[in-house]
């Protein structure tokens, strides 16, 4: 193998390890906290509409990764999920939005690039609270007109997704 393909391998193992570490945090987090885990790529998120929405297209269609994970109970509670979200404003992401009403609550931190960037949050509906972290160039527009597809039901809600007992692994 020539010198030259030696250091352009070099220089992309560097690259994709400040990717790594920027959703290390929320991983070890979500490793003691959380009930399942959904990690959702563009061709998967893809299938999550079965109406081919224009709209979702656009907002999925530059999203690299997103990670789902749904946390368990003690982390509602105790609240531990908002010293992560302190963790990550440490280390330079922004506060994008802070939602608060009911038992809703939703917080978005996210440090944007030139192609997007990376943002970690935190949503809890009623009884349920999931912590993500995406990937990628999401056009935030969009988001409130697909929120109304999903209550319409024209999107596929994978929190509604039951596992079956047979196969199912507890700790996913």
């Amino acid at each position: 193998m020539s010198s030259y393909k030696i250091i352009f391998l070099l220089f992309l193992t560097g690259l994709i390890q400040p990717l790594w570490a920027q959703q290390e945090s929320i991983k070890e987090y979500a490793d003691s906290t959380k009930t399942r885990t959904y990690c959702l790529y563009p061709s998967t998120l893809r299938m999550l509409d079965p109406t081919r929405n224009p709209n979702f297209y656009q907002v999925v269609n530059n999203i690299e990764k997103l990670v789902i994970y749904t946390l368990d109970s003690t982390a509602v509670a105790d609240k531990s999920y908002l010293k992560m979200l302190q963790g990550y404003q440490a280390s330079g992401y922004e506060e994008f939005a802070a939602m608060y009403g009911g038992k809703n609550q939703f917080f978005l931190y996210g440090r944007e690039k030139n192609q997007g960037g990376n943002y970690v949050g935190v949503f809890q509906q009623e009884d349920q609270m999931q912590a993500f972290y995406l990937s990628g160039q999401v056009e935030w527009s969009k988001i409130p007109t697909l929120i109304q597809n999903l209550q319409k039901g024209d999107l596929i809600n994978i929190f509604q997704i039951k596992s079956q007992q047979r196969g199912h692994n507890p700790h996913d």
